[in-house]
């Protein structure tokens, strides 16, 4: 099953933006961050319509697409922007199998291709460097990310993308998004065409379709409207992330899966911004009745797979000073609220800032996912965080958290939890330290109640030497825990790290990194990593 922890976790790198933000800023704000040493924490249709002529036909459709904007590009645009970035990561580093002197080995390659085709439509006026914003304008944005590995203990996929390399994940060619943009088309209207990726409130999909966003001239709104196909992780050029959880491996997971959906929102309103939407997903028989099924019959029948309200808001008062912000995500099909996020940052002056922040989730499975008979509870978390920058070079924070875990009656007995709140305590300190060739930062913190007892600090260090070529880091920390339940589940956990970052030529980074770890389960575990990260970027423009 697809976590969704780890959706959240990937879409920290490839992260999915509020609708209606630029081809450009989507464009730059995917490609991952440069890699560093870790030490330093850092609608289709068809007579037949079977997956084979869809996917055809849908290959077709990107390929017309991206053949319209490239012709766009030839015969159009004379001050049209081309930009090509490249990010190539080598990997490689040893992990010593447990209980044994074997070794196994990492070599893995990624490669990231983004290509963006700016100000397709010519200016107006031939006097016009650039065509006003006012007048409209096209964009067409691709990103592709291809994964390998070349070493040990690998396991081969079974989607066709697996079946062309081998990854110790399972994937290896995704093609993140191609779409072609348009901007303030007849001054009210945004739309984008191809395969795409948006986040509403807390709700995070990926599609290949058409969206469309209308500014009312009136009245400060904008009305959306979106659909086509979500996208299939198992198929050559799928994209995972975005997957819903619950049906992985089976034949709802690889079937085709149409999507509708509309929203509303405030526009042109500098201090406040708030969206609300609704999604749906469903998978039609029509669409798939060549699809066996898991208990092997021919077809799929029709089902819903998600039905989703999502809003959100975030204000600016007292010119910047108060920022309250709030998001949710209701599911209709279940008729519950699966997660509600709050916060407010408060500046209480140039060095002094409080940051509240309420979060309340539940897991969420596809409609088709036999998971939905469990009892799931909510988790519930509360933390705040006090920071204050005495001066340029220091950094001070401290932080509580509390979990609140919430039993409530049984469904079929009605019997009473022996209680109905559980609470964890808990609490952090951080300390940052910064000159311009040096940087240093200390946190400890704690968490006890529910759930048992963990501790533990940390303390990191870069220094940048040989006119900042080179960055020499360093880490210790530690770890305690202790479980209520279990005796078995407690230990502690101490390392040591060293690393450094090389930059070679402008682009070209050498990584290498080496960890000594000491447990109550081993007294030695060594661990050695080296990357090599090769960035480069092409950017040309055509003036008339």
């Amino acid at each position: 099953m697809r976590g969704r922890d780890d959706a959240l976790h990937r879409a920290a790198r490839e992260r999915p933006t509020r609708a209606g933000e630029s081809a450009r800023e989507r464009l730059d704000s995917l490609a991952p961050e440069r890699a560093t040493s870790s030490a330093w924490t850092p609608s289709v249709c068809s007579c037949r319509p079977d997956r084979s002529a869809l996917s055809r036909a849908a290959r077709w459709v990107c390929a017309l697409s991206l053949g319209a904007g490239v012709s766009l590009v030839a015969d159009e645009s004379a001050a049209a922007e081309i930009r090509v970035t490249s990010r190539t990561y080598g990997e490689a580093y040893m992990v010593r199998v447990p209980n044994s002197a074997d070794l196994l080995s990492r070599r893995r390659l990624v490669q990231y291709v983004n290509l963006g085709a700016y100000n397709l439509l010519p200016p107006k006026r031939p006097t016009d460097a650039h065509r006003a914003f006012e007048e409209g304008q096209l964009h067409l944005v691709t990103s592709m990310r291809l994964r390998h590995d070349f070493g040990t203990y690998l396991r081969e996929g079974e989607d066709p993308a697996a079946q062309r390399l081998q990854s110790v994940d399972g994937r290896q060619v995704d093609v993140l998004f191609a779409y072609l943009e348009g901007q303030n088309l007849g001054g009210v209207a945004d739309v984008r065409v191809g395969r795409q990726f948006e986040m509403s409130g807390l709700d995070f999909y990926a599609f290949d379709g058409a969206w469309t966003k209308i500014h009312l001239p009136v009245v400060p709104l904008a009305v959306e409207a979106f659909g086509g196909l979500m996208v299939d992780g198992a198929q050559l050029f799928g994209f995972p992330t975005f997957e819903t959880d619950g049906t992985s491996g089976t034949a709802r997971d690889r079937a085709f899966s149409p999507m509708i959906g509309a929203g509303i929102s405030l526009d042109r309103i500098s201090w406040l911004d708030a969206r609300a939407a609704y999604r749906r997903t469903w998978t039609p028989h029509g669409l798939n009745r060549q699809t066996t099924d898991d208990d092997g019959g021919e077809g799929l029948a029709s089902a819903v797979d998600q039905e989703i309200l999502s809003l959100s808001a975030a204000a600016r008062l007292a010119k910047g000073q108060i920022t309250p912000y709030t998001a949710l995500r209701y599911n209709l099909g279940t008729a519950r609220l699966d997660d509600v996020s709050a916060g407010l940052h408060l500046a209480m002056g140039p060095r002094q800032s409080v940051r509240a922040l309420y979060i309340r989730t539940i897991p969420a499975f596809d409609l088709d996912s036999i998971f939905n008979v469990f009892t799931n509870e909510a988790f519930e978390d509360v933390r705040v965080v006090f920071e204050s920058r005495p001066n340029q070079r220091w950094i001070l924070a401290a932080r509580s958290q509390n979990r609140i875990f919430r039993d409530s009656l049984t469904s079929e007995l009605g019997t009473e939890p022996p209680r109905a709140v559980r609470v964890g305590v808990g609490g952090g300190v951080t300390a940052a330290y910064r000159l311009p060739r040096f940087a240093l930062r200390a946190d400890g913190y704690a968490l006890g109640g529910e759930g048992g007892l963990r501790t533990g600090g940390s303390l990191d260090t870069r220094t940048m030497v040989a006119w900042n070529r080179l960055a020499i880091d360093g880490r210790v920390y530690g770890v305690y825990f202790q479980d209520e339940i279990s005796h078995a589940r407690r230990g502690y956990s101490f390392a040591l790290q060293a690393g450094l970052n090389v930059q070679l030529w402008r682009g070209i980074h050498l990584n290498l990194l080496g960890e000594e770890l000491i447990t109550n389960y081993y007294t030695s575990a060594l661990r050695l990593l080296a990357s090599l990260t090769v960035d480069w970027s092409l950017r040309t423009s055509m003036q008339r």
